[in-house]
């Protein structure tokens, strides 16, 4: 059975994914912001729709990005980092000693976090990017110029 999903006209993305009997009217205007379109039986709210196509959002994903993200977090706030080395410091640590508190967290993080730089770089599927000008439900144009 075929399931339904309100799309954003400019954002493609998905709301009220149902079966066809749990649709409900909404407004389809020329000049609507929201359509009701068939998508795959296995369409999540991860999911959006770009020129036409039901895409997850893991497909336009940089990975490297997320890993720079994850290792900022990681680290966490430079003042904590620099009170982790006062407190070193102050009780007469070797700042690379196995009992160095920030030794231990800088350390932790680079063996749990993976190293931006060892990520494939990401290349961006050009069909999987919204042609701009057009709704997110209609498909894709080759040479489309807005």
């Amino acid at each position: 059975m075929a399931k339904w999903a309100i799309v954003s006209k400019l954002s493609g993305a998905l709301s009220d994914i149902c079966d066809e009997a749990d649709k409900f009217e909404i407004y389809e205007g020329a000049d609507a912001e929201l359509k009701w379109c068939e998508v795959p039986d296995d369409t999540t709210y991860e999911h959006a729709m770009i020129n036409g196509v039901v895409v997850h959002r893991s497909e336009n994903e940089d990975l490297r990005e997320d890993a720079v993200v994850e290792r900022i977090l990681g680290y966490g706030d430079q003042g904590e980092q620099m009170d982790m080395l006062y407190r070193d410091i102050a009780a007469g640590k070797d700042l690379g000693a196995a009992d160095a508190e920030w030794f231990n967290h800088v350390k932790n993080v680079k063996d749990t976090v993976t190293k931006p730089s060892t990520i494939p770089a990401f290349v961006q599927d050009e069909k999987k990017v919204q042609l701009e000008g057009r709704d997110a439900w209609d498909p894709w144009v080759d040479n489309w110029s807005p």
